[in-house]
């Protein structure tokens, strides 16, 4: 049993506490006379498919439901290349057709009782059969559950915490849908809170699925800035000194949190050699990337708000993005583009018109590396995680060199 396999194993658990077992195709190791139990629809043993493997699970599919897996799979495929999209159409033909059981072999075996779908199912008052995804091994990996009726269509997006980080992320989540459920973005969307909860002694939300499909696409970089303002705007924009900012004080407090890491010395370092500029405060989403928005022409879908924080330097979000973007092709010349098109974002005049000065590009930039930084080393996402997570590899180098950047561009009064 691998890494992978327990991983499952203690996720089937917490999902379905009546009982889950590994096993193959046709033995579940379960008794096949297990009981019924009274008063809970569809309460018998069920079979689940871990894909592409138990021993490599990235999504979860219900063996008795193709139109379900079919949903699965489309739903949480990535599609942003061509092998990715072949995939998916391979996964979903080979589900659609019945073949998929037949070529996959691997099971997850869920006795009968109380499970996960009867806690959903009764707290959105309507059957519901679910599909998982688990997503790769990283510190805040937790499964997102897709809540689908009987006949495949979609009814909403569920997700429960299963460590102190993951449970911690619901419950910030939470508090985020509740606070935008009050605010009106005019040209952004984000889903609506159903359900809010435990289940199984962990935090639990249910959120609606946004209309996100062959309609939207990645946003464009003008619809980007434009979505990043407005997340801005969600408490009202100030200008402020850096030293004399709440932002700072934070950040000082969070680096201090970390203790003895040997990266926290260079980061308040770093912090501390800033210059004293003036920088316009808003919100950020906090983990704004091609996988948690989708545009059309006038409008953004934006979900997975669990990192959504205020009084942060404007910009912070079009930047996460522009990096995430940068990597994909490898960490080390992906962070050189990013150093350009960064600052070429920062400086682009829909962000210079909401009170970015160009004096304060570098140091923002800067601002967010040490952000992340810390980010990372809190959540020990190194442990877990791939290159992008490794601090000293590639994020001191890059903050050392805006430093000196932040230090050119800066008044002279600074």
């Amino acid at each position: 049993m691998n890494g992978e396999t327990t991983y499952l194993t203690d996720l089937a658990e917490v999902l379905w506490p009546c009982g889950g077992l590994m096993g193959r195709g046709g033995d579940s190791g379960l008794p096949r006379n297990a009981a019924v139990v009274p008063g809970l629809r569809g309460s018998r043993v069920r079979e689940y498919l871990p894909v592409p493997s138990a021993h490599n699970p990235r999504v979860i599919l219900p063996v008795a439901n193709r139109y379900a897996a079919v949903r699965g799979i489309s739903a949480f495929a990535p599609r942003h290349s061509f092998r990715e999209r072949l995939r998916t159409t391979v996964l979903t033909t080979a589900f659609a057709s019945g073949l998929a059981p037949l070529l996959l072999r691997d099971r997850l075996h869920v006795g009968a009782g109380r499970t996960i779908e009867h806690a959903l199912s009764a707290a959105l008052d309507r059957e519901v059969v679910i599909a998982i995804h688990i997503g790769p091994p990283r510190a805040n990996r937790k499964p997102v559950l897709l809540l689908l009726t009987p006949a495949g269509r979609t009814v909403g997006y569920a997700k429960i915490g299963v460590n102190e980080l993951t449970s911690r992320l619901v419950r910030a989540e939470t508090q985020a849908l509740q606070r935008l459920a009050e605010v009106r973005l005019r040209g952004v969307t984000t889903p609506r809170l159903l359900h809010a909860g435990d289940w199984n002694g962990h935090p639990l939300l249910v959120q609606e699925a946004l209309p996100v499909g062959d309609q939207t696409d990645r946003p464009t970089r003008r619809q980007l800035l434009r979505c990043v303002l407005e997340i801005c705007n969600l408490e009202t924009v100030r200008e402020r000194r850096l030293s004399h900012s709440p932002y700072r004080r934070t950040l000082i407090n969070r680096i201090s949190a970390l203790g003895g890491r040997p990266e926290a010395p260079a980061l308040c370092a770093a912090l501390e050699r800033l210059p004293d500029v003036r920088v316009p405060f808003g919100a950020w989403h906090g983990d704004l990337t091609r996988w948690n928005i989708a545009s059309t022409a006038r409008r953004a879908f934006v979900w997975d708000w669990e990192r959504l924080a205020l009084e942060v330097p404007i910009g912070f979000d079009a930047l996460h993005y522009e990096l995430n973007e940068c990597v994909q092709t490898g960490v080390h010349p992906g962070v050189h583009r990013w150093l350009e098109s960064g600052a070429r974002l920062l400086r682009d005049p829909l962000v210079t018109g909401a009170g970015l000065r160009p004096d304060a590009v570098s140091t923002v930039m800067a601002l967010y590396l040490i952000d992340l930084a810390t980010r990372y080393l809190h959540d020990r996402q190194a442990d877990a995680s791939g290159q992008l997570a490794a601090v000293d590899d590639w994020l001191l180098p890059a903050l050392a060199g805006l430093e000196e950047r932040a230090a050119h561009e800066a008044p002279r009064t600074c």
